[in-house]
């Protein structure tokens, strides 16, 4: 259905219903607000690890000259960082598309069948991420009572939980990349190659 809108001179005519409807816009932008809070926590995370190494560098090399300044609780501690760092920034390569794809065999197919391809893809993405949820999870819970040795944190709570939050975060931009997938392939007029 087409709407014309006159005004005195000139005459602009639109589909109706073009552009994303109202709840689209609202998905997208809590999308959007949680991918800036996933990036702001992952350039924490990397900022303090670097710090923390940075002070079991210099702990190390100056212990042997100041009693005491040894720290026991730095490589635990950016470990668990390195985890929820590692965890986030699949999260972000989901969200940006930025893993390692197959554009290669992509390219040897028609228009149509690579898009479809992506839609698999973008299938076999959340299908892993519900994987790694549910098991992530289990694994989480199953070792919140096994506890670091120099920082006495859960391993359960601290570790192994960046797997299931990450794997929500997964399946969420997953779940995003799929409908923008279907979208284009579903859209109307596009020649195949």
């Amino acid at each position: 259905m087409l709407l014309a809108n006159q005004s005195s001179a000139a005459v602009t005519v639109k589909k109706a219903g073009s552009g994303p409807s109202p709840v689209v816009k609202a998905v997208r932008h809590i999308l959007d607000v949680l991918m800036k809070i996933t990036e702001i926590f992952g350039s924490l995370l990397l900022a303090i690890m670097v710090i923390v190494i940075c002070w079991e560098i210099f702990s190390r090399f100056f212990s042997k000259y100041i009693p005491g300044i040894n720290s026991t609780w730095t490589e635990e501690v950016a470990m668990v960082m390195m985890v929820w760092f590692g965890m986030t920034g699949a999260a972000i390569g989901v969200r940006k598309a930025s893993h390692i794809g197959v554009e290669f065999v992509v390219a040897l197919f028609p228009k149509k069948i690579g898009q479809a391809l992506a839609i698999l893809v973008d299938l076999i993405v959340i299908g892993f991420s519900v994987f790694l949820l549910v098991y992530g999870f289990k694994f989480a819970k199953e070792m919140a009572e096994v506890f670091l040795t120099a920082t006495e944190l859960s391993r359960g709570y601290f570790v192994y939980s960046a797997v299931p939050v990450a794997a929500i975060l997964m399946i969420l931009f997953g779940l995003e990349a799929m409908a923008k997938d279907v979208a284009r392939l579903l859209q109307k007029g596009d020649a195949e190659n």
